[in-house]
C-alpha cells in the first residue's frame, strides 16, 4: 500500500496526487492551445495522453511520469479535464 499524503487515515497517495498534476498541467496547455487556434496540436497530445493513461504499450523504458499516469489514470483523466476546461476558459 502507498503512503498517505498527509500522514493521516487519509488515503490519497503520493502516485494520485502526481498523476493529477501532470493531468491537470497537460489539460490547461491542451485548453488553452485550442483557444488559441492550434487544435490540431491539442488533439494530438490529449490522444496521446489519454493512450499512455490507458495504458498503450511502449517498447523500451518508461519515464516515470507515464509510470505514475498509468498506475492512476483516473485521477489523471480527471485533472485532464478540469485543467483542459481551465485553460479554454483562460483564454
Amino acid at each position: 500500500m502507498a503512503k498517505s499524503v498527509f500522514e493521516s487515515d487519509n488515503s490519497l497517495t503520493y502516485t494520485e496526487v502526481h498523476a493529477a498534476i501532470l493531468g491537470a498541467v497537460v489539460g490547461v496547455l491542451v485548453g488553452y492551445g485550442h483557444g488559441i487556434g492550434r487544435t490540431t496540436a491539442a488533439v494530438s497530445l490529449t490522444v496521446t495522453f489519454v493512450g499512455v493513461a490507458l495504458g498503450i504499450k511502449y517498447t523500451g523504458k518508461i519515464p516515470a511520469a507515464q509510470r505514475t499516469v498509468r498506475r492512476e489514470p483516473w485521477y489523471a483523466l480527471a485533472a485532464l479535464l478540469v485543467g483542459g476546461t481551465v485553460g479554454l476558459v483562460a483564454v
